[in-house]
């Protein structure tokens, strides 16, 4: 008996070893992680924050993405970010305020609001993301011949309530948000045009945004 579970035991071991070899990077750690650990839990900024879990609920969270130095270098930003983070934030199960409603509103007002209670008193949201690009490039730094996206951000998170009969948006994160990608390797530009790149690292991007108001599993990457 001892003999034969030695054996058993190789043979799990030497398959494990044979999947595991076949991938690389990122994937063979992941993989080799959830062989051993299982599939773990992302706890998301916002939940952890509030306790909330916006995917099991009828809570409404309004998105916007703000980015009004850029638009000159990447004039969609604003939209297809906007649109990417909605997307996916649907995707996992979260309502959200109509864009279209949101865009109209400012359009209306110029495109800025002083105060994020403003949007608590024109939508019918129970929490509130606000998104601030700082900045964002497509190719590695002092380079135009390798192509690497980051991006630098400040995202809040707020949560609507009743003040002496006025709705008020409360602040319950504020978090400063940094990413790459690639993370290991840049993009040589003859691979991979400049706007097939930019609009993979915008949906990169929209789904790291995303992913600070949802609860996620790592493996969830692969």
């Amino acid at each position: 008996m001892t003999g034969f579970a030695v054996s058993r035991k190789t043979l799990l071991l030497t398959a494990s070893l044979a999947i595991i070899g076949g991938l690389s990077g990122c994937s063979l750690a992941v993989m080799a992680g959830k062989m051993f650990f299982g599939d773990p839990k992302m706890i998301s900024t916002f939940t952890s924050s509030t306790g909330v879990d916006l995917t099991d609920g009828d809570d409404t969270l309004l998105v916007i993405c703000q980015a009004p130095h850029l638009s000159n270098d990447v004039p969609t930003l604003e939209h297809d970010l906007t649109d990417g983070i909605l997307k996916r934030l649907r995707q996992a199960g979260v309502k959200t305020v109509p864009p279209d409603e949101v865009s109209r509103w400012l359009d209306q007002n110029g495109g800025e609001f002083d105060d994020v209670s403003e949007l608590a008193n024109q939508f019918d949201a129970d929490y509130i993301a606000v998104v601030q690009v700082r900045e964002i490039r497509f190719f590695e730094e002092n380079s135009r011949d390798m192509l690497r996206g980051f991006a630098q951000a400040a995202v809040s998170g707020y949560e609507v309530r009743s003040v002496d009969d006025r709705r008020t948006a409360m602040q319950v994160f504020s978090n400063e948000f940094r990413t790459e990608h690639p993370r290991f390797q840049p993009v040589p530009i003859h691979q991979k045009s400049e706007r097939v790149f930019q609009k993979e690292f915008i949906g990169q991007l929209s789904l790291q945004l995303s992913r600070q108001f949802y609860d996620y599993r790592m493996g969830d990457n692969y």
